[in-house]
């Protein structure tokens, strides 16, 4: 449990800085204007684009993370079993 918390954690400290720098989160806003030309309502909505590749690249990180951290731990099993 704690190395998939581990795993998941360090998926979102390394992969959403990394999706913000190689994706670029763009916010879309528009205005629309009424009769007189005067702003009536301000939209902003979210990227769903770089939400859904962000989270494709945490979850790819988190699971080379864990990947890696089976690996070592079936290493260091390896070395301290007699031969």
């Amino acid at each position: 449990m704690k190395k998939f918390f581990g795993s998941l954690f360090g998926g979102l400290v390394l992969g959403l800085p990394l999706a913000y720098w190689w994706i670029g989160y763009d916010s879309i806003t528009y205005s629309q204007f009424n009769l007189a030309g005067v702003d009536e309502v301000i939209v902003r909505e979210m990227d769903f684009d770089f939400v859904f590749y962000a989270s494709l690249l945490v979850v790819a990180i988190a699971a080379a993370l864990f990947i890696f951290w089976s690996w070592v731990e079936k290493k260091k099993r390896r070395t301290f079993l007699p031969q």
